[in-house]
């Protein structure tokens, strides 16, 4: 679990200087501490022929305003064989799936990195990571996709 501290606010009030002339001065500022669960997910799919034909890893954090792709962490998609079939990532929370966020065509060039990623539906409490083969979008007719899941 991380935190995320906000500020939210400055306060000002008054000093007295020396001869007793009153001066503006900053006070603390008030902070305010939000949970946030952060937590890497992975998911692979096979290809037509069995194989494995990608995969993806992405970190997101779900706080409770939003939920996002953790840019600090090796998030990619990647296409795992050569055979001319790409692999897609996405993303699903609150019902609404994005993407794809990145795509990786050639199975030797390593991974593509994911696209930013973010929710501002304060209401988001889990979060679904999708590797899709070709042109499928998750939950289409005859899509070869895989998933994984997390909740905050």
């Amino acid at each position: 679990m991380r935190t995320r501290v906000t500020i939210t606010g400055l306060a000002l009030g008054t000093v007295l200087l020396g001869g007793g002339l009153a001066a503006p001065a900053a006070q603390a500022a008030t902070t305010r501490t939000e949970a946030v669960t952060c937590k890497t997910l992975s998911a692979s799919v096979t290809n037509s022929a069995g194989s494995r034909g990608g995969h993806v890893q992405g970190t997101f954090c779900i706080a409770a305003s939003s939920a996002y792709l953790n840019d600090a962490y090796n998030n990619f998609v990647q296409d795992d064989a050569a055979d001319g079939v790409a692999a897609r990532a996405y993303v699903t929370a609150s019902g609404i799936t994005n993407g794809p966020l990145a795509t990786d065509s050639t199975s030797t060039a390593g991974g593509t990195s994911l696209g930013p990623w973010e929710s501002t539906d304060p209401g988001v409490t889990s979060v679904r990571l999708w590797v899709c083969l070709g042109t499928a979008f998750p939950g289409s007719s005859g899509a070869r996709c895989g998933s994984a899941v997390m909740s905050g």
